[in-house]
């Protein structure tokens, strides 16, 4: 739809202008350790990307093969991810602390850089817009019509891959688009006038 389009363009051409900012060679403070894909890390990256922060990316890489990561295990058996009950993605903070889950990392990013608001009540509603996306991906993994999927065949997966992108997927971005309607200042955010982790969510 067009303002949630708006919001993606705006968001996407901040994203190039900060990209030449960053310098990978850098000594970084943060590190956000993840596998060598997008995956439940890609979100964090992009705030990276929005806070102008320099940080570590460290990326285990997977065995196309076998689809085993030796630096993963690696990584589980020096207690790197035990406080994230030996998953990723890890977030490791300059002061050494280690923060689990790929949302609160978001959050706690987002709230670092300026991304969530001047009050507790702004903030809760970013939240609120940036929970509402988590929703439609969570409703499309639940319509279970990706390669991962077991139990459904190549035509039921077509079939719920098909209602989805054409009733499912409308039907909830068309609720986002209303509920963002009272939540935005400006043409291409989705609440006030400047990027909030709202912003991310949705380009996301």
């Amino acid at each position: 739809t067009y303002l949630l389009l708006r919001i993606n363009m705006k968001t996407t051409n901040a994203l190039l202008l900060i990209a030449a900012y960053l310098n990978s060679t850098a000594a970084f403070a943060l590190q956000l350790k993840y596998f060598d894909i997008r995956g439940a890390a890609e979100t964090c990256r992009v705030i990276f990307a929005l806070g102008e922060e320099s940080y570590t990316d460290v990326r285990y890489k997977i065995d196309q093969a076998t689809f085993q990561s030796p630096e993963f295990n690696e990584a589980k058996e020096n207690g790197d991810l035990k406080l994230n009950l030996n998953r990723a993605p890890v977030l490791v903070t300059p002061e050494g602390k280690t923060i689990g889950q790929s949302k609160a990392i978001e959050r706690y990013l987002a709230r670092r850089f300026g991304l969530m608001g001047k009050t507790p009540e702004e903030e809760g509603m970013i939240d609120c817009i940036a929970e509402h996306c988590r929703d439609v991906k969570d409703a499309a993994r639940q319509k279970g019509f990706s390669k991962f999927t077991r139990n459904k065949t190549d035509e039921e997966k077509a079939e719920a891959r098909k209602e989805w992108f054409e009733s499912d997927m409308p039907t909830m971005l068309m609720k986002i688009e209303e509920a963002v309607k009272e939540t935005s200042d400006a043409d291409g955010y989705s609440f006030g006038a400047t990027t909030t982790y709202g912003d991310v969510a949705i380009w996301a």
